[in-house]
């Protein structure tokens, strides 16, 4: 497949339909740019199956670490009586 994409005035572009579909690419995920012998080669970086977990447990929760720090100092409380 060979198609011909422009680039914009801030160094844009967009990559064809058919190719995200293809590869499954959404907004948001990452490829790797890299040039060899005169070719420019974007690779659709691994998606980390950790990342899908992030709408479900980020947000507007508390960090994990601030609730982890409350946790100990509960502890720490109780443990002194």
């Amino acid at each position: 497949m060979r198609t011909t994409i422009v680039i914009s005035a801030k160094g844009q572009i967009s990559i064809p339909v058919s190719l995200r579909r293809r590869y499954n690419l959404k907004k948001g995920d990452q490829l790797a740019v890299e040039e060899n012998d005169g070719a420019i080669i974007l690779r659709p970086l691994p998606k980390h199956p950790l990342l899908k977990m992030k709408g479900k447990y980020g947000g507007d929760r508390e960090p994990l670490t601030e609730l982890l720090l409350k946790e100990r100092r509960a502890e720490r409380e109780r443990s002194k009586y």
